[in-house]
C-alpha cells in the first residue's frame, strides 16, 4: 500500500473543515443559549435603577421594623404542597392581620412564576396551597401588608421536594 502524499489542497481542505466544525458548533451554542433564556431578571431595569433612592428609604423603613419572616413548604397526600409563611415582630410577637402575598419564581425558568395570596391559619402564620411545576430551588419574594399600612419584603430560598 503506498502512501498518499500531503498536498496543499489536502490541507486546505483539512484546515477548513476543522474550523468549520469549530464555528457550526459555536453558533449552535450561541442559538440555544440565547433561545432558551433572554438574561433579563426585572422587566423596565433602567426605571427600577432611577428610583434607586426609594428602595433605600423603603429598606430603611423596614429595618426599623424588624419584622421576621420564615418559609415552610410540606408536601400533602395529593401532591401539591402547604407554603406557610410565619411572621413575627421584634420581641418575638405574632404579626397579625396583615396581607401577605408570594411571588414564586425559579432562578432559571420565568415559565413557572407565579403569584400566591396567603390566608391567615395561625396567629402570625399564613398558608396556602400551591402545586409546584418542578422540584428543585424556587425563590421567594414576600410582600406584607401590615395591618397599620407596614411594608415588609423578604426574599427567601425554599428547596422543593416532593
Amino acid at each position: 500500500m503506498t502512501a498518499r502524499p500531503i498536498t496543499g489542497k489536502t490541507v486546505l481542505i483539512g484546515f477548513f473543515a476543522f474550523f468549520g466544525v469549530i464555528f457550526a458548533v459555536n453558533g449552535a451554542f450561541v442559538y440555544f443559549a440565547l433561545d432558551s433564556w433572554p438574561g433579563l431578571r426585572y422587566d423596565k431595569a433602567y426605571e427600577r435603577g432611577i428610583n434607586y433612592n426609594k428602595v433605600l428609604s423603603d429598606a430603611e423603613v423596614q429595618a426599623k421594623l424588624r419584622w421576621t419572616s420564615a418559609i415552610v413548604t410540606t408536601a400533602t397526600d395529593d401532591g401539591s404542597h402547604r407554603l406557610s409563611v410565619k411572621l413575627t415582630g421584634p420581641s418575638g410577637e405574632p404579626v397579625t392581620g396583615a396581607k401577605v402575598q408570594v411571588e414564586l419564581s425559579r432562578p432559571t425558568n420565568e415559565s413557572e412564576d407565579h403569584s400566591l395570596s396567603l390566608a391567615p391559619s395561625a396567629p402570625g402564620e399564613y398558608a396556602a396551597e400551591f402545586r409546584f411545576a418542578a422540584q428543585g430551588r424556587w425563590l421567594a419574594a414576600l410582600r406584607v401588608e401590615g395591618a397599620k399600612g407596614e411594608t415588609y419584603k423578604m426574599i427567601h430560598d425554599i428547596i422543593v421536594k416532593q
